[in-house]
């Protein structure tokens, strides 16, 4: 059944927010003040006080009936994206956005927006395109200013229950958050669903979404509550588990297709997680279903 979806842009409060205060870029026709495109959820009440909360008094504002405003918008130095919570369609939203304004997109939350705005503000002061850059310039993007790669399938769905038995420091199972608040981490969450039989480790992830190996880690642990390693391995066991009851796979192919290096492997990691090698796994009773 087809469902009819509202329009992305009716969702969305957008303005222009011209910055006099900073310095001024050189252009064609002269200097011209700074802007970005700033978007907020329809459901603000005030999305101008916000702009006004965020980046102080000397602000100018223009609202926009839509996003694809000539201009304006091929203008604005950056997309700053307020998502008070994390939306349920921030993924194809971002894409939505960003195929009409390529540049670079900062989506930040309540929980870190006063720091997020006080980067812009760095940011247009201290890289200035056209110019000289000041003291101590910012001449490279803060990592949350560059959007995710776009042109890769990922998990669309509701994010699953995924736990570790006996995994926590008292040895209780720990369970992985479904409810992610940092978009990098939902992001990783999602492309591990999609593509985990690919060859995915922890650095190849922290580059798709733009951080550091350590920072990488970090976030992920802190946002979805186990390691990246743990919870890539858990879904490929979760995903072995389920191919091991057609027993038109081999226990080889099973490996191959849950994104193991080699039969040895697979074996050791899922007798490690299951308690039992997968042979033995695919004839007990269990897997009868």
């Amino acid at each position: 059944m087809n469902e009819r979806l509202e329009p992305i842009e009716e969702a969305w409060s957008s303005f222009i927010v011209e910055f006099p205060s900073c310095p001024k870029i050189k252009t064609d026709s002269g200097d011209s003040t700074q802007s970005i495109l700033f978007l907020c959820a329809a459901s603000e009440k005030n999305p101008a006080e916000l702009c006004f909360a965020f980046f102080g008094p000397q602000i100018l504002l223009r609202r926009l009936s839509e996003v694809n405003a000539g201009a304006d918008v091929a203008s604005a130095r950056l997309a700053f994206v307020y998502a008070a919570e994390t939306p349920a369609n921030l993924k194809s939203t971002l894409d939505h956005f960003q195929a009409r304004f390529p540049a670079p997109m900062l989506v930040s939350q309540r929980s870190n927006v006063q720091r997020s705005a006080q980067h812009v503000l760095e940011y247009l002061t201290h890289a200035v395109p056209g110019g000289a850059p000041a003291a101590h310039s910012v001449t490279t993007m803060d990592p949350g200013l560059v959007p995710l790669p776009s042109d890769v399938p990922l998990w669309t769905t509701q994010l699953p229950g995924v736990s570790l038995e006996g995994a926590g420091d008292d040895g209780r199972d720990v369970h992985a958050t479904t409810e992610i608040q940092d978009y990098r981490a939902e992001y990783a969450c999602r492309y591990v669903l999609q593509n985990f039989s690919e060859n995915i480790n922890r650095d190849r992830m922290a580059e798709m979404v733009h951080l550091s190996p350590g920072y990488f880690s970090n976030l992920f642990r802190v946002e979805v509550g186990m390691s990246f390693s743990d919870y890539l391995i858990q879904i490929r066991i979760d995903n072995a588990k389920k191919l091991l009851r057609r027993f038109d796979l081999s226990v080889e192919e099973v490996s191959k297709q849950c994104g193991f290096n080699s039969l040895a492997h697979f074996s050791r990691t899922f007798k490690d997680r299951c308690g039992m090698p997968p042979l033995k796994f695919r004839k007990s009773p269990q897997t009868a279903a």
